[in-house]
């Protein structure tokens, strides 16, 4: 099975750091918008009767947002054009029961998200954030299936993931400073919900909706590097993306 998806992404990735020894140093908090069009590609194959093997990819086009970052208690304005790429390799459990119209199964995959931030300070050339977060997930999950739910096939999956890693490099540049922050989380939560509703338009084609929310949190430390002292603070991140699309799959 092969399955091609286009769609339209909304959400943000916020990252926050904070001193959590010196309640007077102020935190700083860098939200970037994601609202972009998306593209994915999915296929699945058997291995054994009952075992599959999918993997999957999505892509956005970059695309240039506004949004108010704080620094030292002020909200500054900056452009941020962003990249968010996602890749995803599980092995799925069918255990349907032969000859009828509905099935489900057992998930577990691994999870690879990629949010690269390239940020300008508005009415001030000589300010730039770049930000690359990797975020590592191991999740589990269910599916569910109707192939003839009122003349169509519907498809619910639910994954969950209570661990999570993420690595963050990033260079922030401002007026008279320069700092490179090297973060790592180590503790976290992750949940996706995929809604997937297709009719035939052939013997072997199907077209249809899809929808999936992903939310994770993640909660770390990072040490950023100025001038040749190196401060530590903590480090945590959140996400919410909703993608709403088409899907076009061809059966083999």
């Amino acid at each position: 099975m092969l399955e091609a998806r286009a769609g339209y992404l909304w959400g943000f990735n916020e990252i926050r750091f904070r001193d959590g020894d010196n309640a007077n140093i102020p935190p700083t908090v860098q939200e970037v918008g994601l609202d972009s069009i998306i593209f994915g590609l999915q296929g699945e194959t058997f291995a054994t009767e009952d075992l599959a093997v999918r993997a999957q990819a999505w892509m956005n086009v970059p695309q240039d947002s506004r949004s108010d970052f704080i620094l030292d208690r002020r909200a500054l304005g900056w452009d941020t054009q962003a990249r968010y790429v996602q890749a995803d390799l599980a092995a799925i459990y069918h255990i349907g029961l032969r000859g009828m119209p509905y099935a489900a199964g057992l998930v577990a995959g691994a999870r690879y998200n990629n949010f690269d931030y390239m940020s300008k300070r508005v009415g001030a050339p000589g300010g730039t954030f770049n930000d690359h977060m990797h975020v590592y997930i191991p999740y589990t999950g269910v599916y569910y299936a109707h192939n003839e739910f009122l003349g169509s096939v519907v498809r619910l999956d639910v994954f969950f993931s209570p661990f999570t890693f993420s690595r963050l490099d990033a260079s922030q540049n401002l007026a008279n400073t320069s700092m490179q922050v090297d973060g790592h989380s180590l503790t976290g939560c992750w949940f996706e919900t995929l809604f997937e509703w297709s009719a035939s338009v052939g013997e072997s084609a199907l077209i249809g909706a899809v929808a999936k929310y992903d939310y994770l949190v993640l909660s770390g430390g990072a040490t950023l590097n100025q001038a040749g002292a190196s401060t530590r603070f903590s480090m945590d991140s959140w996400h919410s993306l909703l993608v709403v699309g088409l899907g076009f799959t061809y059966m083999f």
